[in-house]
């Protein structure tokens, strides 16, 4: 026994971990089977649609307390309501995103979803980056639009048909004066590239904000760009979601000052009416606070007194003391319910990522809307950072002008670049390189000028990127954001910036909707085919090398726990076109065993004994084997490197399986037969 303890070992470690990896996708099931019951049994209680349930229970945005506090139902009824709508957007949300993360995700052919096919228009990037326009240019312009509407004709290459038909030199309208022709359409090129790689990343923010938990984006030839959103309930406001134009804003940082004086007011006012006192806290200061002047010297004098002389909770003016180190955990009470989530240091706001979404839903009550000034308007970061020692994640929330200083019409260019000259937050470090139009000049100089020492944030579809100081007036033109991490985080803002201006429309040109009905039909006849191939198999090796056989089917199951296992590892994405795969695997995992079991049975007929008729059988039988399955392998990864869609994620279950194969064939069944015939002298073997 004590020769086969490393391979026990190898082979128990596998089958603890395999299920490690595989519990996350159980347990998803359990829960997206619960969450139905809860919803339902929510609908039926609260009166609200379960169909608005459905879209809405996981919003922050949303205020559904709010809303069944106002309805007609009785005291009992709303408390039970509410003690649902808690649970499911606080434990209950916690453990099916959890899960949810680690399980093996179903493509849109299995859950249902949107399938949209987004296009860049060429043709218009084209026309929007050419100079000096006149009739022939016009006339140049109009055959390229006719000749590239032939699918099979690349703009690029139309344009230099056409151009070097019309004998026109390309640099007259494009490039630089003198630039060659195949230097201009390089740069063209180059362009078109990125205008993809913007609305790449506008597409990135709309699903974000979806809330689609395993979108797919990726471009489609040269101009387009494939997106699949899987288990959207809402095609329409997906598409409307997907299809606008990206915002860029850039909105000035409202003072320290002021911004105490809102979060003061609304958590008071939130205090209040957790009381029971639904009277108008904030009557006599709306009518300063909602002008769009700060508030006067009196209401800071209130608001200093107010804090000084409260002996529990947290103040506003302690939330934006400078900190040393971060409070390590923060709950919500009842004497400062809004500031108590909240966090002080550096003087931002800063709220842990648990408590993110109660801070969400208090900003977004009705109730509390109208205690926050018309000029101003709360907006998160764009993602959490990693503060403190204890390396806990914090979400930034600003407090910034309503009405944005500036526009991302305005803005020519972005670069990411590598810093030089003598300043020591450029030289030698990764930086932005902001470029305006002339317009655009002249209104950051204003700006900038007329707000030196306050902050500006750059938002981007209400999320800040960065908010950095204005240090001084800004003018020439452009402007350079020092103080990024690395080159990665510097393409990532510039590609953010450029996405404010895009060069050209991206339109929708092909749109496919599949119904949940059809996805559920996909993924029973999944299951009816895999119980289907896995019984016939099994049986067949079970009758046929009796014994043996159930050798085999042993390590066909060990094969297919294996293959989900590292599914759900490496976050694979299994469509019907996967399970087609494991399919096709489940039976390759049979028939390794079959060139070892017929290889046995010639030795036995040779008159060998068990012994030496097993360890021939795996010797002559072991190159057979590793021919034909890296055969098999390597058409399986030429078709996962050239493949898209369903023919990738038939390469991919293949490939994974036929490597998890050769070690369930090969060193599982030896080691079974191992054990078996090893700790005593066996006369006969049922094969």
């Amino acid at each position: 026994m004590k020769q086969y303890r490393f391979r026990i070992i190898v082979v128990l470690i596998l089958i603890v971990l395999g299920g490690y990896l595989l519990y996350p996708t159980l347990r998803y099931d359990q829960l997206t089977t619960k969450e139905g019951e809860l919803l339902t049994k929510l609908s039926a209680e609260s009166g609200i649609p379960l169909s608005r349930l459905a879209l809405d229970i996981y919003r922050d945005d949303v205020d559904l307390i709010g809303e069944i506090q106002q309805s007609d139902l009785s005291e009992m009824a709303k408390s039970s309501a509410i003690e649902q709508v808690e649970y499911l957007r606080g434990d209950f949300s916690r453990s099916l995103q959890a899960n949810r993360s680690l399980a093996i995700k179903r493509g849109l052919d299995l859950q249902g979803g949107m399938y949209l096919v987004l296009e860049v228009d060429l043709v218009e990037l084209l026309e929007n980056s050419a100079k000096g326009k006149d009739d022939q240019y016009e006339a140049l312009m109009r055959d390229v639009r006719t000749e590239s509407k032939d699918p099979a004709v690349e703009v690029f290459d139309a344009l230099e048909s056409v151009s070097q038909r019309m004998n026109i030199t390309l640099s007259r309208y494009w490039g630089e004066p003198g630039q060659s022709d195949e230097d201009v359409l390089s740069q063209l090129r180059e362009t078109s590239d990125d205008a993809i790689d913007r609305s790449l990343e506008i597409l990135r923010n709309r699903v974000d904000q979806f809330g689609v938990s395993e979108p797919s984006i990726s471009k489609l030839g040269t101009h387009r760009i494939a997106l699949e959103l899987p288990g959207v309930k809402d095609p329409l406001r997906a598409r409307e979601l997907v299809g606008r134009t990206a915002l860029l804003e850039f909105n000035l940082v409202a003072e320290t000052d002021r911004t105490q004086e809102v979060l003061t007011t609304l958590d008071d006012a939130i205090a209040r009416r957790m009381k029971g006192d639904t009277s108008d806290v904030a009557t006599e200061q709306d009518s300063t606070i909602a002008d769009t002047a700060a508030a006067d010297t009196t209401a800071k004098e209130n608001l200093a007194a107010d804090t000084a002389n409260a002996d529990s909770g947290t103040s506003a003016q302690d939330l934006f003391a400078e900190a040393d180190s971060l409070t390590p955990e923060v709950t919500s009470d009842t004497e400062n319910p809004l500031l108590s989530l909240l966090v002080g240091g550096t003087g931002d706001i800063l709220v842990p990522a648990e408590n993110r979404a109660q801070v969400t839903r208090y900003i977004a009550s009705h109730e509390n809307q109208r205690h926050i000034p018309r000029d101003l308007k709360f907006v998160w970061s764009a993602r959490p950072e990693k503060i403190g020692a204890d390396v806990r994640d914090f979400w930034r929330l600003y407090l910034v002008k309503a009405r944005a200083e500036m526009t991302g019409d305005k803005l020519a260019d972005a670069r990411s670049t590598m810093g030089s000259g003598y300043d020591p937050n450029q030289a030698g470090k990764p930086v932005v390189t902001i470029e305006f139009t002339r317009e655009g000049g002249r209104v950051f100089s204003r700006v900038t000028g007329a707000n030196v020492g306050r902050r500006l944030a750059i938002t981007l579809d209400d999320k800040i990127y960065m908010a950095p100081n204005l240090r001084e007036k800004i003018s020439g033109g452009s402007a350079v954001i020092t103080g990024l991490d690395d080159m990665e985080e510097s393409r990532d803002i510039a590609i953010v910036l450029r996405a404010g201006a895009l060069p050209a429309s991206v339109d929708v040109v092909e749109e496919r909707t599949v119904g949940p009905s059809l996805g559920t039909d996909s993924v029973e006849a999944g299951k009816l085919s895999l119980t289907l191939a896995f019984l016939a198999v099994t049986l067949f090796m079970l009758i046929y090398y009796r014994m043996s056989g159930g050798i085999a089917d042993i390590a066909m199951i060990l094969n297919v726990f294996l293959l989900l296992a590292a599914l759900a590892l490496f976050q694979f994405t299994l469509t019907m076109p996967g399970i087609a795969g494991i399919i096709l695997t489940i039976g390759m995992a049979v028939d390794a065993n079959v060139l070892i079991f017929e290889r046995i049975r010639e030795e036995l007929r040779l008159g060998k004994t068990v012994r030496a008729a097993v360890d021939a059988g795996f010797e002559r039988a072991i190159v057979t084997i590793i021919d034909a399955n890296v055969t098999t392998a390597i058409a399986g990864v030429v078709l996962l490197v050239y493949g898209t869609g369903p023919i990738k994620g038939f390469a991919l279950t293949l490939t994974i399986g036929i490597l998890i194969n050769l070690f369930a064939a090969i060193f599982f069944t030896r080691l079974v037969y191992d054990l078996w015939i090893g700790r005593r002298q066996v006369q006969t073997i049922s094969i």
